[in-house]
């Protein structure tokens, strides 16, 4: 998303009506992969105290599949439908099988984005889902930045979030600040649902963001269609 919102700020600047202001995403909520963040979080904010209104909350921890734009009520409501017909797609990719996602490594974005690594092999199988979401998206003629590049990471900070410190001059996040974690290993999340989420509406009561819908797939949802 890191990457799309920048592309999303150029766009805006020719037509400002057109910013996004819904994504897909896949939420991770493995609390394994969650403290660990939190472990590096409070490392940096240790080391750089400035730093702590660039750090993003675990509870809003999530992988971009599409950034969107949606006008309209109804571009709303073919959204939720475009993400309800994806799942048929997505589950004949996984085949009944789990899709493990394992996060191991810090990456980094001109060094101002910092983010959680995606195993390489893990994230072929994501690609083809990314893609399938994508389709029933376009089919629907919805404005979308899509997954062309897509490169699954899990943002824990940002500069961006901070507009004061690169005003101080803070332009950088220097890698002495994270490097005990750089290449350690964060835990393994089963694949197991996909949301469409507002960027503007008010959080939830967990401080995940506000879902318009959301599909389980994966073994989970077959447990979920038993027990319906």
């Amino acid at each position: 998303k890191d990457q799309n919102e920048d592309l999303g700020q150029e766009v805006s600047k020719k037509r400002p009506r057109d910013t996004p202001n819904y994504f897909v995403a896949i939420p991770i909520t493995d609390d394994q992969i969650l403290d660990r963040i939190e472990d590096v979080q409070e490392l940096i904010f240790t080391k750089e105290p400035d730093l702590l209104r660039t750090l993003l909350p675990v509870q809003t921890m999530h992988l971009t599949i599409i950034v969107a734009h949606l006008g309209t009520e109804e571009e709303v409501k073919k959204a939720v439908l475009a993400l309800k017909q994806s799942k048929t797609k997505v589950e004949a990719i996984l085949q009944g099988k789990d899709l493990n996602m394992t996060f191991h490594g810090i990456g980094q974005f001109n060094n101002q984005v910092l983010y959680v690594k995606m195993l390489e092999e893990d994230q072929k199988m994501l690609s083809r889902i990314a893609e399938a979401v994508e389709e029933c998206f376009n089919e629907m003629n919805l404005d979308i930045l899509g997954s062309k590049d897509f490169k699954p990471h899990l943002t824990f900070l940002k500069l961006s979030k901070a507009p004061r410190l690169k005003r101080r001059g803070f332009r950088k996040i220097c890698s002495d600040l994270y490097k005990e974690y750089e290449d350690s290993y964060f835990g393994t999340e089963v694949f197991s649902q996909i949301d469409l989420c507002a960027m503007r509406k008010k959080k939830q009561e967990s401080g995940y963001y506000y879902c318009e819908c959301s599909i389980n797939v994966g073994s989970r949802s077959t447990e979920e269609s038993k027990k319906q």
